[in-house]
């Protein structure tokens, strides 16, 4: 079976088996009410519209209690329909067509029914932030009744299923919408989640509390408080007093020590993350030394990344080869660059450089950056290469992820379920907007082209050779990067919180409406 799909004919059974079971009445009755505490590291990306939400993790970590969408990551790397009771596809007709599941509601009691699934694919269309990588291939989106819609392609894509298990394929509430305006709808979101948004003070916190008319049964918490800990050290004391319940984005060290005194990690078997090292290979002012290529090729020889990993992760993380996660789309042709200071000396001197030269790299100041730039700078050390490390926050990172001038760039890439989705949406030519290396990084015609025939697809055997084909020719014939890590989010959890699916399957996915605190 296709590692993307779950999907054909027979979808009702499967789709209605994705939905998880609940527990019995009586074990409702023993585990009914309660609040959930959520530390978390930071406030959203951006604000809670999910026509403006970017993908970023912290995104989805505060989307658990409102939004769901029209399909869901599985434990097997697949997507199921969630907000769907089936779907057909039509490759030589170029188009899906999906059937709504019957009973969803919003929690302001309005129906999803497909003029309403349209509504939101068409703003998606119009304004969402990924509608240009993942949907160009979208031509309509065309209601067949009030239950079914068809969704037109120009182009054949197999991604759809995958990018609408993901904010793109979140549903909010039309009525509200409507009613009070795109403005006020960023700090009010309505979806069909078990929860409802309650009180939001930015920089501190949010609290939602239980949406009775949920569709898929009762839900079990009363309330889901998040509260933002900006000190690592006070978010572990708080842990450990059981002030909360829950960590979402501590820095390892502090999972570590957490892990030590008992706690449960949970870090989701689908990975999610892959890091990467980027060169300014595009060199437009034609100065930079990372323009070319043997010069890119001796930095990969020269840092271990081995060792990197092993220090830089404390064992939450393996040695990334190529872009991606898992094993699926792995190839084992791909020659890549072992740790070779003396190879890496050569290949300066080839290209013109054999005492060396200045140069930088900027990362986002999150996680184990600074430890990952630290190793990275002795490793160029040791060949001639004399790096200062940069680490910017905010706005200025996000700017510098599209353009970071000369040098490098060191890059930590959500990667939500399909390689072939997220690689499609950063390498090929003709990306704009807040892309990988927009203004920094080479895009060459053969990758975009066999991009283009992963997203286009129909079999998992011909996305699988197309993927395996573009991080060769990404790694091997022009070393646009160097794969460092790759790894899943890691929560912590105290013993108490039964049934959240927090960490279980994949970051973006938890399961709060079963959720309960054991007093």
């Amino acid at each position: 079976m296709s590692r993307r799909l779950a999907l054909g004919s027979a979808l009702s059974a499967s789709a209605l088996a994705a939905i998880p079971a609940r527990p019995s009445a009586a074990a409702v009755a023993a585990v009914r009410g309660g609040v959930l505490n959520i530390g978390v590291s930071a406030e959203m990306n951006y604000n809670m519209l999910c026509f403006a939400m970017t993908g970023d993790p912290m995104d989805y970590i505060y989307s658990w209690p409102i939004y769901e969408s029209l399909f869901r990551p599985n434990a097997s790397g697949t997507v199921d329909p969630w907000l769907l009771d089936s779907v057909a596809t039509d490759p030589d007709g170029l188009c899906y067509v999906f059937h709504l599941r019957p009973g969803v509601v919003f929690s302001d009691g309005t129906r999803l029914d497909a003029s309403v699934v349209k509504w939101n694919l068409d703003r998606y269309l119009a304004v969402g932030s990924k509608r240009t990588e993942l949907f160009s291939s979208v031509k309509s989106v065309d209601m067949v009744d009030e239950m079914t819609l068809k969704i037109a392609l120009r182009e054949w894509s197999a991604v759809i299923p995958t990018a609408l298990s993901r904010e793109c394929g979140y549903m909010f509430s039309r009525t509200q919408y409507e009613a009070h305006g795109e403005a006020y709808c960023r700090s009010h979101p309505v979806g069909t989640g078990p929860f409802m948004l309650e009180n939001w003070e930015r920089n501190v916190g949010k609290r939602f509390v239980r949406n009775p008319l949920y569709w898929n049964g009762a839900v079990q918490l009363d309330r889901v408080v998040y509260t933002i800990y900006n000190d690592a050290l006070v978010g572990q004391a708080a842990m450990l007093s059981g002030e909360i319940d829950v960590f979402a984005g501590m820095a390892l060290t502090g999972i570590r020590g957490l892990a030590r005194h008992g706690f449960r990690v949970a870090a989701a078997a689908l990975e999610d993350h892959s890091s990467l090292l980027v060169f300014n290979s595009l060199n437009v002012r034609g100065n930079d030394p990372t323009g070319s290529l043997p010069v890119r090729q001796a930095i990969c020889h020269a840092i271990d990344t081995g060792a990197l990993v092993d220090a830089s992760y404390l064992g939450y993380a393996t040695v990334s080869s190529q872009f991606g996660i898992g094993t699926h789309y792995r190839s084992d042709a791909i020659t890549g660059y072992d740790y070779d200071p003396a190879k890496a000396r050569a290949l300066l001197a080839q290209a013109g450089y054999p005492n060396g030269f200045k140069t930088q790299i900027r990362a986002a100041a999150a996680g184990s950056n600074k430890t990952v730039l630290t190793i990275m700078q002795s490793g160029l050390a040791a060949v001639g290469i004399e790096a200062s490390l940069q680490l910017l926050t905010g706005a200025s990172a996000s700017q510098a992820l599209t353009g970071w001038g000369s040098g490098m760039w060191y890059q930590t890439s959500g990667v939500y379920v399909d390689v072939a989705m997220q690689m499609a949406a950063i390498f090929p030519q003709g990306l704009t907007g807040g892309a990988l290396g927009v203004s920094t990084m080479l895009r060459p015609a053969d990758v975009s082209m066999v991009l283009r025939r992963a997203v286009a697809s129909r079999s998992d055997a011909d996305s699988i050779g197309a993927v395996r084909e573009a991080n060769r020719l990404l790694i091997d014939k022009y070393a646009l990067y160097m794969p460092v890590a790759e790894y899943s989010t890691a929560f912590v959890l105290n013993a108490r919180v039964k049934n959240s699916g927090i960490g279980e399957i994949f970051y973006a996915v938890a399961t709060l409406a079963g959720a309960y605190v054991e007093t």
